[in-house]
């Protein structure tokens, strides 16, 4: 279509995918909080409105974005669909973009999040007939998005389980595994212990995962071949088993960790991230001592943070940033540092021994307090993302009727 305002509307919607993904990685960061996503998520949403005054031309073009079969186009064009689909539930915009959304592991990623978007309960009631189809595809977007929504589907729940457990090589077992456990749903705690114990290692990993969190802190122990050795679950069973597991469990899997054979830098990042997950003061001069590796500098601080409640740019035991290469190696690592302070291991010493008397060894804690339920909901509400990853699993693994909460939801207030 040809239009006057068509670059105009073309910038729009360009910047309503970039903003998207901006938040995918931010969503993740430690640096962004609950106020400053909801920010992000208006500025998303005031693009998103620009593109409704000219809603014919912001769909074709969207809609030719599709071809790049890359997510923030899918999220974009999907949100499109929606806005303009009118009172036909079957139009052919949300058949295009579904089918648009199913190419790829990341345009399915961007299709369930703009589905989560949508206002009301417009995503929830579009899902409800793909909960009883005959489709498997189908059921699996429905669950996907049930998940982001933190929506218990009820009796259908039940029966996409089953029928997922009869093909197991399709992504909705997993699914409905991992949304039976985080939604608490103890009526199919059988299926997901019964899952732990899958050949199938994906499967295994998340019938365990469901199992911890409905209770059977037990089945913890059988991550062990997950946290000692890169996998792709392996940050994911370091979050949920070090918080679980008895101490002795927990230390020697932490030594193994640290004294990985050529001090291998990855395994020494998830050493850290357990002694943090675990919230035992007593691995804090280990960390203090790990600060001197510029390497590992970063991220022992932020776990230092994470177990006292010390914030070192607040307190000023940062020092400034070292020569580094300008090949950072492990991307992924760079990215998970690049807005976390240096912390000076000199300063962080001198701070925290008068301080760590006031801090109980039997205790286990997270930001400076033991854990409790008030503690962590004020986490929740107010603190950094990663934080509140921490404090969400924390609180499911503490009441036992608790569901998780989805710290990478968009703000209750454009919901």
């Amino acid at each position: 279509m040809d239009s006057a305002y068509r670059d105009i509307v073309d910038q729009h919607a360009i910047n309503v995918g970039l903003l998207w993904e901006f938040r995918m990685v931010v969503i993740n960061q430690p640096h962004y909080a609950p106020e400053a996503l909801a920010k992000l998520e208006q500025r998303i949403n005031r693009h998103l409105n620009a593109l409704l005054l000219q809603p014919e031309l912001a769909w074709d073009i969207a809609a030719e974005a599709l071809e790049a079969e890359e997510p923030g186009e899918t999220f974009t064009a999907t949100l499109l669909a929606f806005a303009t689909r009118g009172n036909d539930e079957n139009t052919e915009k949300t058949a295009q973009v579904t089918k648009a959304g199913r190419v790829n592991a990341k345009t399915f990623k961007g299709l369930v999040s703009a589905l989560g978007w949508l206002p009301g309960e417009t995503g929830l009631k579009w899902i409800q007939p793909l909960l009883k189809s005959n489709d498997l595809d189908d059921n699996h977007l429905a669950i996907a998005v049930s998940r982001i929504l933190s929506h218990d589907p009820g009796e259908p729940l039940v029966h996409l389980l089953e029928r997922g457990a009869q093909h197991p090589q399709h992504p909705l077992f997993i699914y409905c595994l991992r949304l039976a456990g985080e939604l608490k749903r103890v009526d199919l705690k059988a299926a997901c212990h019964q899952a732990a114990t899958a050949e199938n290692p994906d499967i295994r990993f998340w019938g365990i995962w469901s199992s911890v969190l409905l209770g059977g802190h037990g089945f913890a122990q059988a991550l062990e071949p997950y946290i000692l050795q890169t996998n792709p679950w392996q940050q994911k069973a370091i979050q949920l088993a070090f918080r679980v597991v008895p101490d002795n469990v927990a230390d020697a899997w932490i030594a193994q960790l640290l004294g990985h054979p050529g001090h291998h830098s990855g395994q020494l990042r998830q050493g850290i991230k357990a002694i943090a997950a675990n919230g035992r003061i007593h691995a804090i001069p280990r960390l203090i001592v790990l600060m001197q590796d510029d390497t590992l500098a970063r991220i022992a601080g932020e776990a230092f943070s994470l177990l006292t409640g010390i914030d070192l740019k607040q307190q000023q035991l940062t020092r400034p940033r070292p020569p580094l290469d300008e090949d950072p190696g492990d991307i992924d690592s760079a990215l998970e540092d690049a807005e976390l302070p240096w912390p000076d291991a000199a300063k962080v010493a001198a701070q925290w021994q008068p301080q760590a008397t006031d801090f109980d060894a039997g205790q286990r804690y997270l930001m400076g307090q033991p854990i409790n339920a008030a503690h962590l909901n004020s986490i929740i509400a107010s603190g950094y993302q990663r934080q509140r990853h921490a404090a969400a699993l924390e609180l499911a693994l503490l009441e036992p009727l608790s569901s998780l909460n989805n710290t990478h939801a968009i703000s209750k207030e454009l919901q």
